[in-house]
C-alpha cells in the first residue's frame, strides 16, 4: 500500500512538473512576441526642456505675433511646474503660433472658451496680451486638468481638451504635438545640450541666458556642392514626420542637383522653418521657407499675406533653390553662417546663433545617418535614430 502511495505521489509530481513546463513555454513565447512598451515623456509636468531663446527662435521662424515673449512663456512654465514646450506645441496646433484663426484677435494660445476672468469674443476667451493668454492657459492646465481631474499626459488631456464630439481627430492632434515636442527637444540638445533641471519654485535665470550669445562662426558648412544624401533618404525623413511633402523627395533632390546645392541644406531649413510643412504658413503655401512675395514673372507663385505661395511642393522646391542662388550664392555668400543672419526673420543674435547651430547639427546627423545606412545596405530610419 505504501509503495502504491509512493508511486502515485511520484506520478503526481511528474504530472505537475510537465504541466508547469507546458504552460511556461507558451507564456514565454507570448512574452517574447509582445513588443517593447514605448517609454514616453509626454507628461506636461516638469522642468523646462527648452530654453526661452529657443522658444523665441521657433516663434520668429513661424512669423508668430507672439515673437519676443519667449522669456514670459518660459517663466510661466516654471511658475506652474509645466514644461513650456507643451504650451508651445498647443499654440502651434491651435493657431499656427497665432497666425491663423480667432487667436489673431483673442491672444489666446490655446483657443480657450469663454471664462469669467476674460472678455468673450465669438465664444472664445480674449486677452489683452499674449502674456495674459499664456498665463490663462497654464492656469487652466494646472488648476483644472492636473489638480482637479488628475490628468497629466497628452493622451489623457487632449481627448478632454479637444473632444471627438467637436469633430476633432485626437490621434492626429496627439501625434502632431508629440512630433513637435520631440523635434524641439532635439533642437535644444543640439544648441545648448540638455537643459539643467530646475525647481519649479525657483527663478529661471539659471537655464536661460540673460544676454545674447556670442556670434557663432559657421565654417565648413558650404551649401554649394553635390548631394550628400539621396532621394530615398529624404523621402524617409519626410514620411517619418508625416510631412505633406512626403513622396516628393526625388523632386527636392533633383532641384538641388540642378541648382548645384546640396539638398541636405534645403531639408534642414525646411525642418527648421515649418517641421517639413506640418506647422505654420507652409501648410498652405507649400514653401520650404517663408520667402517674401515676389513680383518676378519667373516665380511661379502667388502672394499670400506678403509671402510666396505655390500650387505644388515641386514648384516651392524649385523656387527656393532659385532664391538661394540669386540672393546668396551669386553674391558670394555660400555658407550657413553667412546666409542665416539675413535669411532669419529674427535679427536677435542669440536666435540667429541658435538657428545656425540647429541647422548644422541636423546636417551632421543626417550625413552621418546616411553614411551608416548606406554602408549597411539600406535606408531604414526611425525618429529615435535621427536624434529625436
Amino acid at each position: 500500500m505504501r509503495r502504491c502511495i509512493d508511486h502515485l505521489f511520484r506520478f503526481s509530481c511528474v504530472s505537475w512538473m510537465l504541466l508547469i513546463i507546458l504552460l511556461a513555454f507558451p507564456l514565454q513565447s507570448h512574452a517574447q512576441a509582445i513588443p517593447e512598451t514605448r517609454i514616453t515623456s509626454y507628461s506636461i509636468l516638469g522642468s523646462p526642456t527648452v530654453s526661452a531663446v529657443l522658444i523665441d527662435q521657433i516663434l520668429a521662424a513661424n512669423n508668430s505675433p507672439a515673437t519676443g515673449n519667449g522669456q514670459a512663456i518660459y517663466n510661466d512654465g516654471v511658475k506652474y511646474g509645466i514644461d513650456p514646450v507643451f504650451a508651445l506645441a498647443f499654440f502651434m496646433h491651435e493657431s499656427s503660433f497665432g497666425t491663423a484663426g480667432i487667436a489673431q484677435m483673442t491672444h489666446s494660445p490655446g483657443n480657450l472658451r469663454c471664462i469669467p476672468t476674460a472678455a468673450c469674443v465669438s465664444g472664445y476667451a480674449a486677452f489683452s496680451s499674449w502674456n495674459a493668454g499664456f498665463d490663462a492657459w497654464y492656469q487652466l492646465m494646472s488648476n483644472l486638468y492636473v489638480n482637479t481631474w488628475g490628468l497629466t499626459t497628452l493622451d489623457q488631456i487632449i481627448p478632454r481638451y479637444a473632444p471627438p464630439t467637436d469633430n476633432n481627430d485626437d490621434a492626429a492632434y496627439i501625434s502632431a504635438v508629440e512630433n513637435a515636442i520631440d523635434t524641439w527637444r532635439g533642437n535644444q540638445t543640439a544648441i545648448q545640450g540638455p537643459q539643467p533641471i530646475v525647481n519649479a519654485t525657483t527663478t529661471p535665470a539659471v537655464t536661460s541666458p540673460a544676454t545674447p550669445a556670442t556670434s557663432y562662426q559657421a565654417d565648413g558648412y558650404i551649401i554649394v556642392g553635390k548631394p550628400t544624401i539621396n532621394a530615398a533618404f529624404i523621402d524617409k525623413i519626410l514620411t517619418l514626420y508625416h510631412s505633406p511633402a512626403a513622396g516628393k523627395g526625388q523632386a527636392l533632390y533633383n532641384a538641388g542637383v540642378k541648382a548645384h546645392i546640396d539638398p541636405v541644406f534645403a531639408l534642414a531649413l525646411f525642418m527648421h522653418d515649418s517641421i517639413f510643412g506640418t506647422v505654420g504658413m507652409a501648410r498652405v503655401t507649400r514653401a520650404v521657407g517663408n520667402l517674401p512675395a515676389s513680383a518676378s514673372t519667373t516665380c511661379h507663385c502667388e502672394n499670400f499675406h506678403g509671402y510666396r505661395q505655390y500650387s505644388s511642393w515641386e514648384a516651392g522646391f524649385s523656387d527656393w533653390y532659385l532664391f538661394i542662388q540669386s540672393h546668396y550664392i551669386n553674391q558670394g555668400i555660400t555658407t550657413i553662417g553667412q546666409i542665416v543672419p539675413d535669411y532669419s526673420v529674427s535679427k536677435d543674435p542669440a536666435i540667429i546663433t541658435a538657428f545656425i547651430k540647429t541647422v548644422e547639427a541636423r546636417v551632421d546627423r543626417w550625413r552621418h545617418q546616411y553614411t551608416q545606412k548606406s554602408q549597411a545596405g539600406g535606408t531604414s530610419l526611425s525618429l529615435s535614430s535621427l536624434g529625436q
